[in-house]
């Protein structure tokens, strides 16, 4: 899947496909900031409303909790991103800089962002072992493996130690509880559409040629876009992390450098939940975003349900890795990669639509 056809996959507007199962009016948008205790109080009233549990298990094992609509503030302020760039004290003083320039310019400006439609979002990140059920009964082969190894971006790759790198073997001792690495934006666009097409949703995407391309109106699994996936991680706070400013308790909540005291990724879930019963979203794995890339976006974003921008040749990632720093577990902080790479510290995380008359 080269670049220059990749760039034409399509990031338009969601269709949730969304109608309330209840007759009385909806509760009111999730406005942040709000207590952990609330943002769960919002999601029994949203279930309620919509005749729907607040948690539900999938086909292949996996937990989709439901979130509320809501509005939240996205990305830093400038008091944010000074305190931010001082997070890494043992990063060199111009290496420091480099950061601090990278979030007031990724960062900001801070902005209004309502979300105006409820939806599913996995607890975890997509494990190893729910990967596994796709490739089995798929038979599928990853994009990775085609290519010729993991711990690259490019499509035909020749040296011979990324080349032993796959999903299965993706460089360090990985169980089936464990997020799946070392794979595509393609392999994990091609796991959304299986899981959609087995569970008898209509599929997100759609390949044509080597690109794929976003079916709007469709809703079955797909990547979260860049606003889903803060105001997920954010869970009603407005602090560096979800579950404050201190980065003492960072280890509580996450797999990172501090912490990770193995070469590798973390089971998933291991680690305390975010307000919303979310795990994992500081650390452990890189999430894809289905959003282009752009460093200036949230200078022209939409407050409605943005989408990102129309194109693009990076994606956003979201949480930083296990075994990066404080900073990057941060619930603003951004990062891109190209379609292609594949690492042993990227994943992603799965959305659904809430479907129409849920029960």
């Amino acid at each position: 899947m080269s670049n220059c056809l990749v760039r034409v996959l399509s990031l338009g507007v969601v269709g949730f496909g969304l109608a309330v199962a209840s007759a009385a009016p909806p509760p009111p948008l999730c406005v942040a900031p709000f207590p952990a205790d609330q943002a769960k109080r919002h999601q029994v009233a949203w279930a309620r409303h919509l005749d729907t549990p607040v948690e539900e298990r999938n086909t292949v094992g996996m937990t989709l909790v439901l979130l509320p609509p809501g509005e939240f503030m996205m990305g830093s302020t400038a008091d944010q991103a000074e305190a931010a760039a001082k997070l890494v004290p043992e990063l060199k003083e111009i290496v420091r800089e480099s950061e601090l320039t990278r979030l007031r310019k990724e960062e900001q400006p801070r902005h209004r962002v309502v979300l105006t439609r409820p939806f599913r979002i996995g607890a975890t990140e997509v494990t190893r072992g729910q990967f596994r059920q796709f490739v089995e009964a798929a038979k599928y082969v990853t994009e990775t493996e085609r290519f010729g190894g993991g711990n690259s971006a490019l499509t035909a790759e020749k040296d011979p130690k990324k080349k032993a790198a796959t999903w299965q073997e993706p460089g360090y001792k990985a169980t089936d509880a464990m997020p799946v690495t070392q794979i595509t934006l393609g392999d994990m666009l091609a796991f959304c559409n299986w899981l959609s097409e087995k569970e008898r949703l209509t599929p997100c995407y759609r390949q044509e040629k080597d690109a794929w391309k976003r079916i709007e109106t469709a809703t079955g699994y797909r990547l979260p876009t860049e606003a889903e996936w803060e105001y997920a991680c954010r869970a009603g706070t407005d602090t560096q992390y979800s579950f404050g400013d201190d980065s003492n308790d960072l280890k509580d909540y996450a797999w990172f450098n501090k912490n990770a005291d193995r070469i590798g990724a973390g089971e998933v879930g291991t680690k305390r939940p975010n307000a919303w019963g979310l795990f994992d979203m500081h650390g452990n794995a890189w999430e894809r975003c289905q959003d282009w890339h752009d460093a200036q976006w949230y200078a022209k974003s939409p407050a409605e349900n943005p989408q990102g921008p129309e194109t693009g040749s990076r994606t956003v990632v979201r949480g930083g890795g296990w075994h990066y720093f404080a900073l990057h577990c941060r619930s603003a902080y951004r990062n891109n990669y190209a379609l292609n790479a594949r690492t042993a510290n990227t994943g992603f995380r799965v959305v659904r639509a809430v479907p129409s008359g849920a029960k």
